[in-house]
């Protein structure tokens, strides 16, 4: 098998995954107890230790669209009591459902919603939060890098942009996709970090979120006082520590992932070229992350190319697994601008530092075959037409 969907969810480390965990509930008061609460502490410390904030400003919860949810639909339930003349919302194009779909839910709470625009590379057009932020708007909305297109957003400057013309508006990140692949944003100026372990090497069912202090929110789930009472629950410890493990990796290896990364993307994108396959790179001249490659395969539905690679045991998407039964267009790709035959024809690739050379070279291998196919079968039709 060949595995080209890391974006979706990466391939796990092995130690990652395969381990004993406490069986302990970490919050017993006793000694099994406390070995259960100590994975809890030594993963909040290696998670400030590597992306910035205290240890006890992280969370962990079941991944990403929880922390989502719990973290906009949390403040906006806070402000409409604590102070409802905040109820406007901005928020790019380009997130993924997660945040997306929740921000258009407090919509039909009475929220007024924003969405920030992006040029033909898919980066934000942040001019546009300076000129609508007003002393109404409530939260602010940018992702680190897009799952779809891996296109990278300018955060720092966005946030501390927007703090020095309000320091009351909650800035809000989806790192899910930066946090080990590019440099961490700056948590100087960001109330809300999102991030998730099945996309970094661990096991599915982990995420953890960063709030600092400045934050409030009101809680969406009622229970115990686990998490600072935020999130409530016996704590995942199994998932806790697979999330630990993985981070370990990368945090032993950055370097050389991400010059093994770098390495396989430009392979990639070298042997298309001299395979001779009409294709572009949808983010053209925008400032990406290795990890992901949206490619437009000029004449090559993608629905078909997917079943084709699939048949051939390699696996790589359309675009978000979160939104790949839908028979809509991409939104992101609509935000960018690309036709309806740009956007059908587009595969996301994206990888993983336990990917080879030999993933890249077989998955060309294969696009020149299906290329082929499609050059010989349109030469045939055009001669039964003449």
């Amino acid at each position: 098998m060949i595995y080209l969907d890391n974006a979706a969810s990466a391939l796990p480390f092995e130690e990652a995954v395969v381990f004993s965990p406490e069986f302990g509930n970490p919050s017993s008061d006793h000694s099994v107890g406390h070995q259960a609460n100590a994975v809890l502490g030594k993963t909040r410390a290696l998670l400030s230790m590597m992306f910035g904030g205290r240890p006890s400003e992280y969370h962990f919860c079941s991944g990403a669209t929880e922390a989502a949810n719990l973290i906009i639909q949390g403040r906006c339930h806070f402000l409409k009591m604590a102070n409802p003349t905040r109820n406007e919302i901005i928020v790019s194009a380009i997130e993924h459902p997660a945040i997306f779909n929740t921000v258009e839910h407090m919509r039909q709470s009475g929220f007024i919603v924003h969405i920030v625009p992006v040029d033909h590379r898919g980066i934000i057009e942040a001019s546009f939060i300076y000129d609508i932020l007003n002393e109404n708007t409530s939260m602010v909305l940018v992702m680190g890098v897009n799952n779809e297109t891996g296109a990278r957003q300018p955060i720092d400057e966005i946030a501390r942009k927007v703090k020095s013309i309000d320091s009351e508006v909650s800035f809000i990140c989806d790192g899910v996709q930066t946090l080990t692949k590019v440099a961490s944003p700056d948590l100087t100026y960001i109330d809300a970090l999102i991030g998730s372990g099945h996309k970094l090497g661990a096991a599915m069912g982990i995420g953890f979120f960063y709030l600092n202090r400045r934050f409030r929110l009101s809680p969406l789930l009622f229970g115990g006082e686990q998490e600072a009472g935020v999130r409530p629950g016996t704590e995942n410890i199994y998932g806790i520590e697979s999330l630990h493990r993985a981070l370990e990796h990368h945090q032993k290896n950055a370097d050389q992932y991400h010059q093994h990364v770098h390495a396989l993307n430009l392979l990639l994108q070298k042997t298309l070229e001299q395979s001779n396959i009409p294709f572009s790179i949808n983010t053209q001249d925008g400032e990406t992350s290795d990890y992901i490659l949206s490619i437009c395969f000029n004449g090559i539905d993608a629905s078909r190319a997917i079943k084709f690679l699939s048949q051939r045991g390699i696996c790589v998407s359309k675009g978000s697994a979160c939104s790949s039964v839908s028979p809509k267009p991409s939104r992101v790709l609509s935000a960018m601008k690309l036709t309806h035959t740009q956007m059908s024809s587009t595969l996301r690739v994206s990888f993983s530092p336990l990917n080879v050379k030999e993933d890249v070279l077989t998955f060309c291998a294969a696009m020149r075959e299906l290329h082929s196919h499609n050059v010989e079968t349109s030469t045939l039709v055009q001669q039964n037409q003449m």
